[in-house]
């Protein structure tokens, strides 16, 4: 057994006291495993940098001696020594839906951050004893008595965040005898009676398909933040997910956020936490573990979230299609597309993380994971007439290799998609999962076997739509964070970076941008690290970075109108 032990003493300084006992160890020397990063996002978070102090002991208090012997992990001499304590604090004061943190109001604690493991006795159980106030409430999957919490091994408990707090409020409902908990943490006024009942009908919809569900319990652990968030993290038994601010919780935007995270992350408890690619299992906490199936573990799931929320009546045809929309948006505003495919984008991952890097260098596991499903759904429906879909080829994936025990490598996967869907299948996965063809011809194919189509649109902001660039307002200031290749901004040399002042030397409004979209000339004061300039533009007659949305067809067949019931679960 490990022992862990959480205490506190000065919450505003953010500092965690963790203590960890290892008992009957019979080695002269022990290593010890602090996680490089965590499971659901597939990146090194470095974890140790939040360490400020490492001690150990033996049983009798006396200091033993250790080396560091990489960035997280360190080696202790251990002669005659068969208990061993390990003694250190963490700084937790970051808040999102993967991180640790502590203040007055709440312990919230992803373990895989802060606990340290022992690599050759993962297998073990373990405890950890939380020295909080009496009055706290606990929100976690992990079996718990007061205030000690318990897991069959290390994976588990990596695998188990929870947060401690006086102000948790939870409740509850059930699906087939499985309980499902509904936690918020932080200030917001939750509809209830709403929440409960759509979180019900989408659980019940993704249970459906699969025809079980792998744990007895589950828990939706929500950190309501007072400032705009929007983040999730799956686990086996639970998800913490991050949103603000809190008093917009039940306003249109931010409840279709939570619904959205919240379907996706419940997905995730089949397909990642079970379907899981053979890189991935077991996960190896020291190192990078490589996968080119991102399409797969996000973009799927990214897709089913949504449809599940259409198919179980939580969302409108509208909210849904406009899932598809932003999607489709993403994809063609970013020019990575054309250089990297969302297979290596999943690689890459570990080499730049989830921002976007350098321009158009790369596509997002999610938004281009997600189009190719729905390519692949729409393209299995048509093939088998509505018989069959991309759900029954993940109900098939769970059923065949999850509940076996098996691992899932590339070749299974597109195995079971030929199955279902034909070479039309094997099509989307060679050109626009592992290729960087243009998505455009085979988005619109798929639409049309529905009855829909993509209608392009004219962006309404001014810096998009006539000069081809994104920009963001920091101060007061236009800052250039994007640009399309080949617009009147490219032409101009005007660059990521940069830094637009005035335009027409008039202070940049709202107004101002609005009143210039029929102008066909417009000087630009600029600043780049080294100078300031004037930049006569002329205005081209072609608007970039178009918005996009799915609308019905003037005419629709039976056939379009009986695949778009099946597709969206209309009947």
């Amino acid at each position: 057994m490990i022992l862990y032990k959480f205490s506190y003493s000065h919450p505003h300084r953010h500092f965690i006291d963790i203590e960890m006992q290892i008992c009957e160890h019979s080695s002269s020397e022990l290593i010890l495993q602090l996680p490089a990063w965590r499971p659901g996002r597939y990146e090194l978070g470095n974890f140790a940098k939040n360490i400020q102090y490492f001690k150990v002991f033996d049983a009798y208090e006396n200091p033993l001696k250790f080396e560091k012997i990489t960035k997280d992990a360190w080696k202790v001499s251990t002669p005659n020594a068969s208990e061993i304590i390990v003694k250190y604090n963490y700084y937790a004061n970051e808040i999102n839906a993967g991180s640790t943190y502590l203040d007055e109001q709440q312990l919230y604690v992803n373990p895989v951050n802060c606990c340290l493991y022992v690599p050759n006795r993962m297998d073990e159980q373990c405890v950890v004893d939380l020295d909080v106030p009496d009055n706290y409430k606990i929100a976690c999957s992990l079996e718990y008595n007061g205030q000690q919490l318990k897991a069959n091994n290390f994976d588990e408990l990596a695998e188990s965040p929870w947060v401690a707090s006086n102000s948790l409020q939870h409740r509850s409902y059930k699906v087939e005898d499985i309980e499902f908990y509904v936690w918020f943490q932080g200030q917001c006024q939750p509809d209830w009676d709403r929440i409960l009942k759509d979180f019900e009908a989408f659980t019940i919809e993704q249970i459906k398909d699969f025809t079980a569900f792998p744990v007895k319990k589950y828990h939706f652990i929500n950190q309501i933040l007072p400032y705009k968030a929007y983040h999730g993290v799956e686990h086996t038994a639970s998800t913490v997910i991050s949103l603000g601010p809190g008093e917009a919780l039940m306003g249109e935007k931010l409840y279709e956020s939570l619904l959205g995270v919240s379907s996706h992350e419940l997905y995730h408890t089949w397909n990642i936490k079970q379907i899981r690619p053979k890189t991935l299992l077991p996960y190896d906490y020291a190192k990078e573990n490589y996968s080119r199936m991102g399409y797969l573990y996000e973009g799927v799931t990214t897709y089913m979230g949504d449809l599940y929320l259409k198919r179980s009546k939580v969302f409108s045809d509208r909210e849904f299609y406009k899932t598809q929309e932003e999607n489709i948006l993403k994809h063609f505003h970013n020019g990575g597309r054309q250089n990297m495919s969302v297979a290596d984008s999943s690689f890459d991952t570990w080499l730049d993380g989830y921002v976007m890097g350098i321009p158009n260098r790369k596509v997002s596991i999610y938004t281009e994971g997600a189009l190719c499903a729905l390519m692949l759904d729409i393209c299995i429906l048509n093939k088998s007439n509505g018989q069959y879909s991309l759900r029954d080829v993940m109900t098939r994936l769970y059923k065949e290799y999850a509940c076996k025990g098996k691992s899932l490598i590339e070749e299974n996967y597109i195995h079971e998609l030929m199955a279902f869907g034909g070479t039309k299948a094997m099509e989307v996965v060679e050109n626009y999962i592992y290729g960087t063809k243009d998505f455009r011809v085979p988005l619109d194919e798929a639409m049309a076997l529905v009855g829909l189509q993509i209608e392009e649109q004219e962006n309404k902001d001014f810096f998009a739509s006539r000069l081809g660039i994104k920009a963001i307002v920091q101060q007061g200031e236009f800052h250039v964070k994007q640009v399309q290749l080949g617009a009147v901004a490219d032409t101009l040399k005007i660059a990521v970076g940069d830094i637009i002042l005035t335009i027409d030397k008039q202070k940049i409004t709202k107004e101002l941008l609005e009143s210039l979209m029929s102008k066909k000339r417009v000087m630009l004061n600029l600043k780049r690290r080294f100078e300031t300039m004037d930049i006569e533009v002329v205005l081209d007659t072609i608007s970039y970075y178009p918005k996009y949305k799915i609308v019905p067809t003037e005419k629709i067949s039976d056939r379009q109108k009986m695949l778009l019931g099946e597709w969206l679960g209309l009947s």
